[in-house]
């Protein structure tokens, strides 16, 4: 998939998963915790359609590691990058260990630059790694990138301000 239509499905899916306010997932957050997997399944996804940034990382979570679900990566990574969306700085980390994982090093660049720059100090040394797999052309690439998915972050933010 090329970046811009990642790009539009992202702002798509987080357009319409967090419409309303951003709310922390209390319920979801404590039976995760406590690793009853089947209600926080069914509790995150509650919260996560009720425009719970913190349900959406939990999901991703869950379908990632298979945590009372089958793991599924590209669930995960869609419920990853719902809260990215909402500048969330554990989905930004997770993608960017993800995707590094799968030797996507240009998608990894970009979310742990995004959170860096969100505040991580531990995404800078995968970051480097990173970095050092890359590119000159993809190192830039990567810079369009990042301030591709800042704009629809701020874009977000200002639809989420109107309502």
């Amino acid at each position: 998939m090329n970046f811009k239509k990642y790009l539009i499905t992202i702002i798509s899916m987080g357009a319409l998963i967090f419409a309303s306010s951003f709310s922390y997932a209390s319920d979801c957050s404590k039976l995760f915790n406590a690793q009853n997997y089947s209600a926080a399944l069914q509790q995150c996804k509650s919260e996560a359609w009720q425009s719970s940034i913190r349900a959406s990382f939990i999901l991703g979570q869950m379908y990632e590691k298979g945590l009372g679900v089958k793991a599924d990566p590209e669930i995960a990574v869609n419920y990853y990058r719902q809260a990215v969306l909402a500048n969330d700085l554990d989905s930004q980390i997770a993608l960017g260990l993800y995707h590094e994982n799968n030797e996507n090093y240009l998608l990894s660049h970009v979310y742990l630059t995004l959170a860096i720059d969100n505040g991580s100090l531990g995404a800078s040394l995968e970051k480097d790694k990173v970095e050092q797999k890359l590119s000159k052309d993809e190192l830039i690439l990567s810079r369009d990138y990042v301030d591709l998915v800042k704009s629809a972050i701020n874009q977000q933010r200002r639809i989420f301000a109107m309502n």
